[in-house]
């Protein structure tokens, strides 16, 4: 490499990272404080196309609709969260304060009799795996001990910090409620005054960029939105039919946890039918497997062809 060669390599080395030091400060700066701005415009975004549909479909000015469609998404968010975060408080302050007498009462007796038969079947054997198993037995019992009064810390330390956070929390979703009604109301002239005061050379990148990507994220977003719903309405029956407590709680949450990658039901279900196996509990325990394997199934057979339909691709 010539000199030129290197003097233009460290040109845009120390550009590049320029940018990703600039992108990076920014992330950590500014976005807390534009999260609710940025989460505005999302909805806004959201809203204006069905906002715009209605409005033509019903010779109405955009704005009425807009309004109207932007209070009814607001309105449902705000009741699933108000009813899922109550089944969620309830179910905590019922669970939490019983683990310790779950432990007690139900997981060392079993834990204890299941280790007391074995060293029995293993007297005939070496002492030396009778003293293994022995061992092994007390450090699982320390390890227990120390991951109760870890969960017992952890579930203090979070009612704390939702306390102290939560008055940061209600005026952020103030002003996202507010930005996303001055957004939507206006999004045509505020979307058109930002695209003018971009370089051409940007804003026909960000244009091309726009019209072939979020039509894709749309169909996706709301491909994965219909599967969570259907994840949700097969829990909240499954869990409701298994008399399950704060079933509908429960239900939000397992769903929320099945969208993530990577994640999905049989984290929480596959572990919560055998502990309920290991407490006794068989009919929940066969319940919740039972359920597991019906969202399994529909999970494989729904995601591949919504998506697919949505993206325009075979299931395949």
């Amino acid at each position: 490499m010539n000199t030129e060669g290197k003097k233009s390599f460290l040109i845009h080395a120390a550009y590049y990272a320029f940018i990703a030091i600039l992108a990076i400060l920014a992330i950590r700066f500014l976005l807390p404080p534009l999260s609710p701005f940025m989460f505005g415009f999302f909805f806004a975004w959201v809203l204006h196309k069905p906002a715009k549909a209605v409005g033509q479909k019903l010779r109405l000015h955009y704005q009425l609709p807009a309004f109207v469609l932007g209070v009814i998404l607001y309105v449902i968010l705000f009741v699933v969260v108000v009813i899922a975060g109550a089944q969620v408080v309830s179910a905590l302050e019922h669970f939490v304060p019983k683990i310790p007498v779950i432990y007690a009462n139900q997981i060392v007796p079993f834990i204890a009799n299941a280790f007391d038969t074995l060293e029995v079947k293993m007297q005939d054997f070496d002492p030396a795996i009778v003293e293994l198993i022995d061992r092994l037995s007390q450090e699982l019992f320390s390890y227990l001990q120390k991951a109760i009064s870890s969960i017992s810390v952890m579930a203090v330390r979070l009612a704390s910090s939702i306390i102290t956070g939560m008055p940061s929390v209600i005026l952020s979703i103030i002003l996202m409620v507010v930005s996303t009604f001055f957004i939507v109301l206006d999004f045509d002239h505020i979307v058109s005054y930002v695209l003018s005061i971009m370089p051409k050379r940007i804003r026909d990148t960000f244009t091309e960029t726009m019209s072939t990507g979020v039509d894709s994220v749309r169909k996706i977003l709301g491909s994965y939105i219909l599967i969570m719903g259907m994840s949700f309405v097969e829990l909240s029956i499954g869990l409701l039919v298994l008399n399950i407590p704060y079933a509908v709680g429960l239900a939000l949450l397992i769903s929320i946890i099945d969208i993530m990658p990577v994640l999905g039901t049989g984290l929480v279900l596959i572990p919560w039918a055998i502990i309920a196996a290991i407490l006794g509990l068989y009919p929940t325990a066969i319940g919740i497997a039972v359920l597991y394997v019906i969202m399994l199934v529909v999970r494989n057979i729904v995601e591949p062809k919504l998506v697919g339909k949505q993206m325009g691709l075979h299931p395949v």
